[in-house]
């Protein structure tokens, strides 16, 4: 089976991203299924960071990659975000049709016009495509009020993503949450919707003890709870900052330890600064070697999410957190994965968003229930496990692909079979 996967970042960028958690799917696939013949089209831009001079070509352990000299499509400007993901778009589709064809297609939401490249070839080349959503747009852009619903731009791509998605032989939805989504505002027939999770690599990221290098590094003593990950805009950090000033007097064993990068970083850095709350600690990402010991560093992690975003997005730290064996505190809303889990397998706590007085509650009465963090930690491993391995969620998306390959070859028998008279 030749397989086209279209992302705009991939391997070798591990700066965090669709590229990284796409990279690791194409990896995984590759080593459990060598049958498969799996080429890659995608761009010499990295997500973030410094770029890197990457070859037009590389074949990476079986994995044919094509790159693309584009401009980098994450800016600022959501104009900007639109014209050059277009740009990259056109130029993924032309190089699709200049290989041989393909069996399938499966792509990504980024750029968000990405899915435009797969219909065309669909309708070129009677290729089906598989659109796994890991942000909706303009779902996103309206949700987070960089959009307004009403505006041009926003209906145009809400038609067009509707044609998008109803045109794939199937849609992956992150989470449960993000398949009601589909279902109830774009009228896709949940039969067209497999549920996939994010997921972790249990080989990588293990249970550990608590006496790790990071923390002696920091001298983190007492109760550590972790943000780790990016500070985009579709997570809340007035929340936590709030929680960990209501703390700070009354629970002075507790840190905040917040680390990563992103767009909202120097928001938490200035309010850490002027409004002295001493209890959190900000930190540069730390390379991707010592990320087991990073999380392992934590008694409590923290998933945060903007209101509204539910449905939209399932934040992958999530799995992270949970292959690290530590339980979770979720700021976010209760139809959300996320929460699921947690009440499901008792692996942590979720909390409304803008309610910090709650959440300060909760991870006070966490750090003081020991026995608490170690159930809760141990279920969190379990639940990975069973459902959140890389290695299970290369297997359901390689069971899709024979599924939709069968599928596939026998209407082109029913259309080769010649009429009845």
């Amino acid at each position: 089976m030749r397989v086209c996967l279209l992302c705009e970042y991939f391997y070798p960028d591990s700066a965090g991203g669709p590229g990284a958690v796409f990279s690791s799917l194409a990896r995984q696939l590759k080593d459990a299924y060598p049958e498969l013949d799996i080429e890659v089209i995608t761009s010499k831009n990295t997500y973030r960071g410094q770029s890197l001079a990457l070859p037009t070509y590389e074949n990476w352990q079986g994995i044919k990659i094509f790159r693309l000299r584009t401009p980098k499509s994450n800016r600022a400007s959501t104009l900007q975000r639109l014209v050059l993901g277009g740009v990259f778009t056109l130029a993924a589709l032309g190089k699709m049709l200049l290989r041989r064809r393909y069996d399938l297609v499966l792509l990504v939401t980024n750029p968000p016009s990405l899915p435009m490249a797969a219909l065309a070839y669909k309708r070129l080349r009677r290729t089906p495509y598989v659109y796994t959503i890991y942000d909706l747009y303009p779902d996103v852009a309206t949700s987070l009020n960089v959009l307004s619903p009403a505006s041009l731009p926003a209906r145009v791509l809400r038609r067009l993503q509707a044609r998008w998605l109803k045109s794939s032989a199937r849609t992956i939805a992150l989470g449960r949450c993000m398949r009601d989504y589909l279902r109830e505002n774009y009228g896709l027939d949940e039969s067209k919707i497999e549920v996939i999770t994010n997921w972790a690599d249990p080989g990588k990221i293990a249970p550990q003890g608590k006496n790790t290098r990071f923390r002696a590094a920091h001298d983190l003593r007492g109760t550590v709870v972790l943000y780790a990950g990016n500070f985009g805009q579709y997570q809340n950090f007035d929340n936590i900052l709030d929680a960990a000033r209501l703390l700070q007097g009354t629970q002075p064993d507790i840190t905040f330890v917040c680390v990563g990068e992103g767009a909202r970083r120097d928001h938490v850095a200035r309010r850490v600064a002027e409004e002295n709350i001493s209890n959190v600690r900000l930190f540069s990402m730390v390379p991707q070697e010592e990320f087991a010991d990073l999380l392992a560093s934590a008694d409590i992690s923290l998933v945060t999410l903007e209101p509204g975003m539910e449905g939209l997005g399932v934040p992958s730290k999530f799995y992270n957190i949970l292959a690290s064996g530590r339980p979770t505190v979720a700021i976010l809303g209760p139809q959300s994965e996320v929460a699921r889990v947690l009440t499901e397998a008792d692996c942590g706590v979720q909390v409304e968003q803008d309610n910090s007085a709650r959440l300060a509650q909760v991870l006070g009465e966490m750090a003081a229930a020991p026995a608490t963090l170690t159930r809760m930690g141990e279920n969190a491993r379990r639940v990975f496990l069973q459902n959140h391995t890389i290695q299970r969620c290369g297997e359901q998306y390689y069971e899709l692909f024979l599924k939709l390959s069968e599928r596939t070859l026998s209407k082109s028998h029913e259309e080769l079979a010649p009429a009845k008279k």
